[in-house]
């Protein structure tokens, strides 16, 4: 419930309602203050979905400007023709600068060991708004990399630069692994011979992808 919250910020940040959208998403708006409250990944998927095209902001107000819709596609557009998935991710975080300068993205590699790390450079007021878009640029690269490859990428460990939520069960589901809390950036470790494999997907596999592209990052 709490990243429906944060959307329910981005709306109000606007000065939009966002009754409508939670009532396609069947979410009861008195709900979104029970920190107990969870909600089923349809709801989320209609919620956010319904959010960007009304605010036509797929980043959904963590950032100062607006990423209007089609931007993260834009992103896997310019990567999907990379050698490599190191290349592509490279390029992925490269080009997210881009788009916004409120986060910065780098790929390291220490050895066996790589990390996309996530450094705050204009982070959102609201906590939520800020643990929501670390999540989800994080989720979206994750997923995006395993698409690329065609093979679901083990995470060693994820880590956030942010206090353990009260809902931290939930990252045991959105980043399967060792997750830790309070670190110096957020970031994603795994091993670093994913980056010497191919790419398996195409601009035509890409292109179908797309279509369903918010059931796929919400799942």
């Amino acid at each position: 419930m709490a990243f429906a919250h944060a959307i329910v910020l981005a709306y109000r940040a606007q000065g939009k309602d966002p009754a409508a959208a939670l009532a396609a998403a069947h979410i009861a708006p008195e709900s979104l203050q029970d920190a107990g409250a969870r909600i089923q990944g349809s709801q989320l998927e209609c919620l956010s979905g319904q959010a960007m095209r009304e605010l036509d902001d797929e980043a959904l107000g963590w950032f100062g400007r607006r990423l209007p819709w089609g931007s993260y596609g834009m992103l896997a557009r310019a990567s999907v023709s990379a050698a490599t998935l190191g290349l592509a991710l490279k390029r992925w975080c490269r080009h997210h600068g881009l788009l916004t300068e409120d986060i910065a993205l780098r790929l390291v590699v220490h050895g066996d060991t790589a990390e996309v790390r996530l450094d705050d450079r204009a982070p959102p007021t609201h906590p939520l708004l800020r643990e929501f878009c670390h999540v989800s640029v994080l989720r979206n690269i994750h997923g995006l990399a395993c698409w690329f490859i065609d093979s679901r990428i083990a995470l060693q460990e994820s880590f956030f630069a942010f206090a353990r939520p009260t809902h931290h069960d939930a990252y045991a589901v959105l980043f399967p692994g060792p997750v830790q809390f309070g670190a110096a950036c957020s970031g994603l470790r795994f091993d670093a011979r994913y980056l010497q494999l191919p790419l398996q997907r195409d601009e035509a596999a890409l292109r179908q992808m797309l279509q369903r592209a918010l059931p796929l990052t919400v799942l």
